[in-house]
């Protein structure tokens, strides 16, 4: 009985479901991250794309509008050469979108997801402006503001989903990750050490007591 109780009060039972906040986590950043990318990229936005032609695949005009809209930014830091680093968050932007849609390569691709995240707030994000009036919003209307005053709010919850993936991982059962793990690597420890324990380090809650 006392087990039981310790069980149900600890949330021990919906450990079962553990792997969907990640998994909602990915689903949810990963077709964001998809129109921000190809829209910086300009990536299938040519009136004339043909699929089997990587060539017509970018339009031009639409990359250097993302390279103005970096260039004009009035934030705290200036962008460093706007041309290349467009190209570069599009980029990883649009790499990140397929990773955690498969779910592969999570926390590796979380690192420069927030660094980008860091550097495009810094860059639109002023002081002066968004963070005070969400300062104001938090404190005087009754504790919550509308995700809709400005940029900080979405930058700030962006940043912290993907830091929450950098610490859970992609999830179990639904990501390659954990099938990479589970099938492949698990194998390997086996053959090199006979004592190898059976640990899953896409469990969120690993406080099983026996």
């Amino acid at each position: 009985m006392t087990k039981f109780l310790h069980g149900f009060f600890s949330f021990g039972w919906l450990r079962g479901l553990d792997f969907l906040p990640p998994l909602l986590f990915r689903f949810f950043l990963a077709p964001i991250l998809w129109v921000e990318g190809s829209s910086r990229l300009g990536l299938f936005k040519n009136a004339d794309t043909i699929w089997w032609n990587p060539m017509t695949w970018f339009d031009s005009a639409t990359y250097q509008q993302g390279v103005d809209v970096l260039s004009n930014a009035q934030g705290l830091m200036p962008i460093p050469f706007p041309s290349i680093m467009n190209g570069v968050i599009g980029g990883v932007e649009v790499i990140a979108a397929f990773l955690l849609i498969i779910g592969l390569a999570v926390r590796w691709i979380s690192i420069p997801l927030l660094a980008i995240i860091v550097i495009i707030g810094l860059a639109t994000v002023s002081f002066g402006g968004d963070i005070v009036n969400t300062g104001k919003d938090l404190f005087m209307s009754h504790g919550y503001s509308t995700p809709t005053n400005g940029a900080f709010e979405t930058t700030l919850t962006l940043f912290l989903m993907v830091l929450a993936l950098f610490f859970m991982g992609a999830g179990r059962f639904f990501s390659l990750d954990w099938f990479i793990h589970f099938h492949f690597m698990r194998k390997l420890k086996k053959q090199e050490n006979s004592n190898y324990q059976n640990d899953d380090p896409f469990d969120i809650d690993s406080t099983e007591t026996s």
